[in-house]
């Protein structure tokens, strides 16, 4: 029984086969239900003919353990993987979740360019499901608009998941900077421009514009002595839509019989596949290419061991990065680059190379992609930086990480506005915990400002000398002086600290005692990094006035530095300054908003006391007028100080979003202060360690 007649049956004793939904050169994917449970799945079959070879069966081994190792609502979720008997054959078959919604790639066929938003919204989810892969030591190698899959998620917005990891290639974890602890495969030859005779192999793509030329020389036979070259020259449309997988055999056998290679071409409209036995003589070049996102791509001759050999090139050539098309080992940040071709391909309307496979491959290696901006001019200028970075052929000028790639597409997509919007809608929501902060911490200052007025009266009545209030005047104002400024210290660290745990965590809940524990172990450092910032900006105002101004907004995000990084002093404004120069645009904006509010509310305070009192018409209540507006602006700053520090955290957050840097330092350092108080906490917590520590 062949595959055509799978519909009806039941696979495995356990999969009742409904219709087909997909047709590749190796096999189909199906409709199913699980017997056990009714649920829907999609079930992917080899076809029979291909289990004869243990290569193919191999690989699709190895896609189901690459899917299976993956734990990530971005990633489609493979539940079984088994061999069952149709009729005389035997055949391998997957099985998945059943997806509604439909792939990327459809929506760009009617869509063309996309919203900012929305590209930005399904970078962000396939580069989280993408990292997941990369810490786990998985390599995608085949992004592509094919492979991202909409599916409604019944509130109005889609969830994306990352298809296919037939090609991917498993190894060991990501270091945590985000290098892969092993590259892809040994050494490669280096490519070669036209022929050339090495003892070695070597790969030699053609520059002639409608030929791809993928040649490869072995060491010569001792028996026959003839050196192999196999040249295959694809249709200048296979570029746009099918998968190139290419691998090399290390060395050509002595004798040709038994070691005789296998040829599979599979792809175009017919969907035709051919299975070719090779003469002694021929070369062991392999060529797969697909236009299907189901084909199953169990390519003929990828070892078991190492997936890949010397010099195999896999990808689709309009998203393969130019290490992937000089056939380089590989590591995460080729992923990178494909996410970027597809960015710039939702945002500008179409890739940044188009052509036949050979021109698309060498523009890739050779030629800087059009200016994003050339394509849609309503970007933003650093929007457009951010996706061209991934687009760097040199794979150190690309961001270190996919969730760095998405923090700073996201943070370069918001500018001002959208932060001020976050910023006052989070002080509103928590407002409660943050008015309680401020006013603990802020109520000896305004007991000792309603103090001074009490003095003052005592005075006009003369039931205090006017030495005494004199001199308690002068020492209250002194203890305000630095009680505010411990006091703002204090409100400045906590806010701060509840407000990363709120962008890190938002469904944690939030206790203030953990915030005022980080805050007891940074509070020297935090006084010492502010009055440094403070003396070094007087006197910059006062000796030239701009530079200390300069000096003053690079240091802005010192605060938070020293609350999130651990460091204090020079070394806290060093790092302030480079994440301020990330958004200077948006850091001014938002320290001009943290001096206006307060003065124009002070201002409006100081205008009706003055009015108050001139109505009054009581000359001596005019000496009442400064200490009213004093207390009364002690009382605003307990409601503006947790604003001005929520601004100052989001630009924190934002500024490191933007230069690709990852927050999963604050948050482990979360994780560590958070110590678990009941016992389900802490198996959870042991739990979620243990998961890690098994995925490294």
């Amino acid at each position: 029984m062949g595959l055509a007649n799978l519909i009806g049956e039941v696979l495995d004793d356990k999969y009742l086969i409904e219709r087909e939904l997909g047709k590749g050169g190796m096999g189909s994917v199906y409709s199913a239900t699980h017997l056990g449970t009714d649920r829907p799945v999609a079930v992917k079959v080899i076809a029979p003919q291909f289990m004869r070879n243990d290569e193919f069966v191999e690989r699709f081994k190895r896609e189901a353990k690459a899917a299976g190792r993956l734990h990530h609502p971005n990633v489609v979720n493979v539940t079984d993987f088994g061999f069952a008997q149709i009729g005389r054959d035997s055949v391998a078959y997957l099985v998945m979740e059943f997806l509604d919604g439909c792939t990327l790639a459809e929506v760009l066929e009617e869509e063309s360019q996309l919203s900012i938003t929305w590209v930005v919204e399904i970078i962000e989810q396939a580069c989280s499901a993408v990292d997941a892969a990369h810490r786990h030591g998985i390599i995608h190698r085949d992004l592509k608009p094919d492979n991202i899959w909409l599916e409604p998620n019944r509130r109005g917005g889609y969830r994306v998941k990352v298809l296919d990891f037939g090609l991917a290639k498993l190894g060991d974890p990501m270091t945590p900077d985000g290098d892969a602890s092993q590259s892809d495969g040994a050494r490669p030859s280096q490519p070669s421009i036209g022929p050339k005779q090495r003892t070695g192999h070597s790969t030699h793509i053609s520059r002639e514009p409608r030929t791809t030329q993928l040649v490869e020389r072995s060491p010569r036979t001792h028996a026959g002595g003839v050196e192999a070259a196999t040249q295959l020259q694809p249709s200048p449309s296979v570029a746009e839509a099918q998968t190139l997988i290419q691998t090399k055999t290390e060395d050509t056998p002595a004798s040709g019989a038994s070691e005789t290679p296998t040829r599979i071409l599979s792809g175009g409209e017919e969907a035709a596949t051919q299975v070719l036995d090779a003469s002694p003589e021929e070369d062991a070049t392999r060529l797969l290419h697909r236009d299907t996102v189901e084909d199953l791509r169990a390519a003929d001759t990828v070892p078991a061991d190492g997936l890949t050999r010397v010099g195999s090139i896999l990808g689709t050539p309009l998203y393969m990065s130019p290490e992937q098309c000089r056939s380089e080992p590989l590591d995460a940040r080729t992923d990178i680059y494909s996410l970027g071709v597809i960015a710039y391909q939702m945002l500008a309307g179409a890739p940044p190379f188009t052509g036949d496979m050979n021109a698309v491959m060498l523009q890739h290696m050779e030629t800087a992609p059009p200016p994003l901006k050339a394509k849609r001019k309503n970007i933003p200028n650093r929007l457009a930086r951010v996706v061209m970075s991934a687009l760097s052929k040199d794979v150190a000028g690309r961001p270190a990480t996919a969730t760095g790639f998405a923090s700073a597409l996201r943070a370069q997509s918001e500018g001002t506005g959208a932060l001020l919007r976050r910023a006052f809608a989070l002080y509103s929501e928590h407002f409660p915990k943050f008015f309680r902060v401020s006013l603990l911490v802020m109520l000896p200052i305004i007991t000792l400002s309603i103090l001074d007025i009490v003095n003052l009266i005592l005075k006009r009545k003369g039931l205090l000398p006017e030495g005494a209030s004199k001199a308690i005047s002068v020492t209250i104002s002194i203890v305000n002086v630095f009680g505010q400024f411990i006091a703002s210290s204090i409100i400045v660290g906590v806010t701060i600290r509840v407000v990363n745990q709120i962008f890190l965590a938002p469904l944690r809940p939030i206790e203030l005692r953990l915030a005022f524990a980080a805050l007891k172990k940074r509070i020297r450092a935090l006084m010492f990094t502010t009055l440094m910032v403070a003396i070094g900006s007087i006197i910059g105002l006062c000796l030239f006035v701009v530079p200390g101004v300069i000096f003053y907004i690079n240091a802005s995000l010192s605060g938070p530095v020293v609350m999130m990084e651990n460091l204090k002093g020079r070394a806290a404004v060093r790092r302030s300054k480079a994440l301020v120069s990330r958004a200077r645009r948006t850091v001014v904006g938002i320290i001009a908003m943290q001096y206006l509010i307060p003065i124009f509310f002070s201002s409006i305070f100081a205008t009706i006391i003055v009015s108050v009192v001139a109505l009054s018409g009581d000359a001596g209540l005019k000496s009442f007028a400064p200490k009213l507006t004093s207390v009364m602006t002690q009382i605003l700053n307990v409601l503006i100080v947790p604003l001005i520090s929520t601004f100052t955290a989001l630009l924190y957050i934002k500024t490191r979003a933007a230069g690709g840097e990852s927050l999963n330092e604050a948050f482990i350092q979360l994780q560590e202060e958070e110590q678990p108080s009941r016992k389900w906490e802490l198996r959870i917590r042991e739990r979620m360690h243990s998961s890690t520590s098994g995925s490294r």
